[in-house]
């Protein structure tokens, strides 16, 4: 039967059946803290939808400024809402793309060769003494952001402000404290489980800072049939569950 084909029906075979093998690579930026969370949820995804999905770890801020400069990108993963909402401004997010995917604790953590039990967050400057409080920078980084709101409500900022050292994002935070440098550092509860050599001292209160929401956009330059094919299973039960087993919490109902 191939023998009697045409040879324009010939080549158009030849042109369509790589068309059809080709598959786009969905591009998902994500707060540095939600790394292995993401990164167990893309094999899930390639998994069952047969979707690759290709995703980008670094501050919530950085990434927000790449989209902003036109940086490849079909879903974004903010640790909080600020940056969400500063792309929602500039109309990079889709009209019905935005939703808030995770909650989270912020904690206190020490190396556990200095822990310390029974810890109170009041004694935090004493215990500190004249070593460094680690956390990532609060001008910037969403992690940082809460752990000075929660230092300020808790009267500690003034106390510890001038010993504190801070970090590119969250991880960068705990790579420090990791390494031996500084006593204790401020970060996301889940951040507390990647590195073995840490102990969580304290949670802080929830009043003592904004809720910690994680909210999930997708972005209206790229917001074709694969990337919300992604966007709608990263809010399902399965990958709630993935984000459970790391952690992660659903996102605190409004105050």
């Amino acid at each position: 039967m191939l023998g009697r084909l045409t040879p324009i029906v010939c080549a158009a075979i030849l042109i369509v059946v790589p068309t059809m093998g080709k598959s786009e690579t969905i591009e998902l930026l994500a707060a540095a803290s939600t790394t292995e969370a993401v990164t167990a949820l893309v094999g899930d995804i390639q998994q069952r939808l047969n979707i690759r999905v290709r995703p980008t770890f670094a501050a919530s801020s950085t990434l927000a400024k790449h989209i902003a400069a036109g940086a490849p990108a079909h879903l974004y993963l903010s640790a909080n809402t600020a940056w969400t909402t500063y792309l929602q401004e500039l109309n990079l997010i889709a009209p019905d793309g935005r939703i808030d995917l995770l909650g989270n604790r912020l904690v206190l953590l020490g190396r556990s060769t200095n822990s310390t039990s029974n810890f109170e967050l009041a004694d935090l400057s004493q215990a500190l003494g004249g070593e460094r409080l680690i956390m990532a920078d609060p001008d910037h980084v969403p992690a940082g952001r809460y752990g000075r709101q929660a230092l300020k409500s808790l009267d500690l900022w003034k106390a510890v402000k001038g010993r504190a050292v801070f970090g590119a994002s969250v991880r960068n935070t705990l790579a420090l404290l990791a390494r031996g440098q500084g006593r204790f550092a401020i970060a996301y509860e889940t951040d507390g489980r990647v590195y073995g050599s840490l102990q969580q001292q304290a949670i802080f209160p929830k009043s003592s800072h904004d809720p910690i929401i994680y909210p999930l956009a997708l972005i209206t330059e790229h917001s074709n049939d694969a990337a919300r094919k992604v966007f709608r299973f990263m809010r399902s039960n399965d990958a709630r569950n993935i984000f459970q087993n790391f952690g992660f919490t659903s996102p605190p109902s409004p105050r």
